[in-house]
């Protein structure tokens, strides 16, 4: 008996033990894969992160590209560049007294503006050209067979001081037809009761017109008018046709001109730009005891020439009568003369203002460059002188 039960102890004991070797083993392996479960987790944690940082990269970028966009949309719903105020020209301001102005006759409406076809510069600031031009021609000395105003309407003025500014009748239908035909508008101004009127046609409305005495003649006074360009600034334009002879005689008027303007000028403090121009019929007023006394008026060369350097004016070539002269500030915005072709990408560029005689060039340059002119117009039977052309960009 007792060696039955010894036998039964002894497998019982055995029993125990492999029961323990195995719940050992088994630990181990659940260890084991436990181990291997937490360093299987950590590159998913590291994946996680990784997707963690391009969600917030994402979203920062997007965030960055709204903000963008936002920008981007602001700068598009703002300014889209600054063009110059072409709408209410401003108050032109007391003209002061600008002496013994007389009556300077007709005066157009403000009718149709047109289009002078002048591009000018399109970026802040205002292009003018301004036109002197005795340019009549038969024996009426007026504009009736064309030949002017062909060249005019070439030439493509903003401003033209006219001189012997006779056309058929001389009546306000007339005189709007004339500068109808040059700038498309009806602004004009000029002298009534004299032989040859001075006066000026212009882009713009001119506001108030007048003359003052010119003491060495009785057919013709000098005339003025503002021009109401855009801005706040207006044009003080005054047209003349000077005495041939005595040479002493375009001074004395000059004086005139410019003791007028002085007054007016202190009267209106930083309110006009003051510009004369026509026929002076010599350059004795081109001067510092002329237009130039008391700094008045830019006098010095260089003057407008012509494709060949020629400053002379008079219809021979062999005489320099025609001017256009800025006071210094006006001055100061005077650009070179540019006429752009009409075939292609070029242009005939004059630095200092342009003498245009048509003879100097071919009918195809003519065509190209300035197209209504015929060689042969200034060349025409009583042809008084040569255009001179100035370009102003007031910024």
């Amino acid at each position: 008996m007792k060696k039955i039960l010894l036998s039964l102890f002894i497998v019982f004991i055995s029993f125990s033990c492999s029961f323990k070797n195995y719940s050992d083993n088994e630990n181990l392996n659940d260890s084991d894969q436990s181990d291997h479960a937490e360093d299987s987790d950590e590159p998913d944690e590291s994946e996680d992160s990784d997707d963690s940082d391009q969600s917030d990269d994402s979203d920062d970028s997007d965030d960055s590209d709204q903000s963008d966009q936002s920008d981007e949309s602001d700068n598009d719903s703002g300014d889209t560049g600054n063009t110059g105020d072409s709408g209410d020209t401003g108050d032109s301001g007391d003209t002061g007294d600008s002496g013994d102005t007389g009556d300077s006759g007709n005066t157009g409406n403000s009718g149709n503006t047109g289009d002078t076809g002048n591009t000018g510069n399109t970026g802040e600031g205002l292009f003018v050209r301004i036109i002197a031009a005795n340019l009549t021609s038969g024996n009426g000395q007026d504009y009736d067979l064309g030949h002017g105003i062909r060249m005019l309407n070439a030439l493509k003025p903003d401003i033209v001081l006219v001189q012997e500014m006779n056309y058929k009748s001389n009546s306000d239908a007339n005189y709007k037809e004339f500068s109808q035909a040059i700038l498309g508008t009806d602004y004009y101004a000029v002298e009534s009761g004299v032989n040859i009127p001075n006066g000026i046609i212009s882009k713009w409305p001119i506001t108030s017109n007048g003359y003052w005495n010119d003491p060495t003649l009785t057919d013709r006074e000098l005339m003025w008018g503002i021009i109401d360009i855009p801005g706040p600034i207006d044009i003080f334009a005054v047209s003349v046709h000077l005495h041939t002879s005595p040479s002493s005689d375009q001074v004395t008027a000059s004086l005139v001109i410019v003791d007028e303007v002085k007054k007016h000028k202190n009267a209106n403090p930083g309110q006009f730009y003051y510009v004369v121009g026509g026929d002076f019929n010599g350059t004795s007023s081109v001067s510092s005891n002329g237009f130039g006394k008391d700094g008045t008026f830019y006098v010095s060369s260089p003057h407008p020439a012509d494709d060949n350097g020629n400053v002379n004016t008079n219809a021979n070539r062999n005489s320099q009568y025609d001017f256009v002269l800025g006071d210094n500030t006006m001055h100061g915005f005077q650009i070179p003369v540019v006429y752009k072709s009409n075939v292609n990408y070029s242009a005939t560029t004059y630095t200092n203002g342009l003498v245009f005689d048509t003879r100097t060039f071919s009918q195809s340059e003519l065509d190209e460059y300035f197209p209504d002119a015929l060689t042969s117009d200034s060349g025409a039977s009583s042809m008084q002188h040569m255009a001179v052309v100035k370009d102003y960009f007031i910024d």
